[in-house]
């Protein structure tokens, strides 16, 4: 009995590795990735191509002869030059389909139907619902504020790439790391991530946790860090402390801000777009 009762007194007070939860939050893209610019040029060699070599624009189709949208029609495009024989043309002669120049791809300009405000002054007009119908579709920049500003505590920035949230802790920029210390009470890691979010970022935080188990496992001299995998839906992160620094970085700004053997080590976690 009294052999037994020191292997015990010793098992307890035996130093076990620290364990950790490591919070992988990330806001997925917003809006489509941006194009190479080998896409780019493809793209845009594609669609010259297109119109070079499409059949005339069916203007009868969308405008009825002798309405005044087909007037208004004519009166943007005007027919090409007729094949004169009398005439010298240094490019070629004229080839003329369909009242087009199948020399050269068909440029089509169509009238207005929609109420545009002056270029440099607002659209403040009050909108009715017969006018709404009508309005000029204009779709929001692809640039925000936050990127113009340089704002890397905004979600509202690179809204075509993956954002991770990381924290300075003693002057260092880490991943959001939580531990429960010398308990008994053994906490799940994906609660124990969970709870550590909400002391940190405040409750107004929408997200949900790709899996309860951890997808990560990293060896650092303290203990061990287990990896919480998680995206956030909606909400904004609100430090609980004012002397809290935080910012949201992408895949390649990470590499800058974190340590170089730890971000060796996780990278291959984060998602590239």
């Amino acid at each position: 009995m009294l052999s037994r009762s020191i292997i015990r007194a010793y098992s307890t007070q035996a130093s076990s590795p620290l364990i950790s939860s490591t919070l992988l939050l990330s806001r997925q893209p917003v809006i489509t990735a941006d194009l190479p610019e080998f896409e780019n040029q493809y793209h845009k060699y594609q669609n010259e191509l297109w119109k070079r070599l499409m059949w005339t624009f069916p203007k009868w189709f969308y405008y009825r002869e002798g309405t005044l949208s087909e007037q208004n029609y004519r009166e943007l495009n005007k027919n090409p030059i007729f094949n004169n024989p009398n005439i010298e043309f240094p490019r070629g002669r004229p080839e003329i389909r369909h009242q087009r120049d199948r020399r050269f791809k068909q440029e089509i300009e169509l009238p207005k139907t929609y109420k545009e405000a002056k270029e440099g002054e607002e659209d403040d007009f009050e909108v009715t619902p017969g006018d709404d119908l009508s309005r000029k579709i204009v779709p929001n920049p692809r640039i925000t504020d936050a990127d113009k500003n340089g704002d890397l505590t905004s979600l509202e920035r690179k809204l075509s790439r993956t954002l991770y949230l990381v924290i300075n802790k003693e002057d260092k920029w880490i991943l959001p790391n939580f531990s429960e210390g010398a308990s008994e009470k053994l906490t799940p890691l994906h609660t124990m991530a969970e709870e550590g979010l909400y002391k940190i970022g405040g409750e107004k935080i929408n997200y949900f946790n790709v899996s309860n188990k951890p997808c990560h496992l990293y060896n650092n001299n303290n203990g061990k860090e287990y990896f919480i995998k998680s995206h956030i839906l909606s909400g904004k992160f609100e430090p609980q402390e004012p002397s809290l620094k935080y910012m949201w970085l992408t895949k390649g700004e990470l590499g800058s801000y974190l340590n170089k053997d730890y971000y060796k080590d996780i990278k291959h976690l984060l998602n590239d777009v």
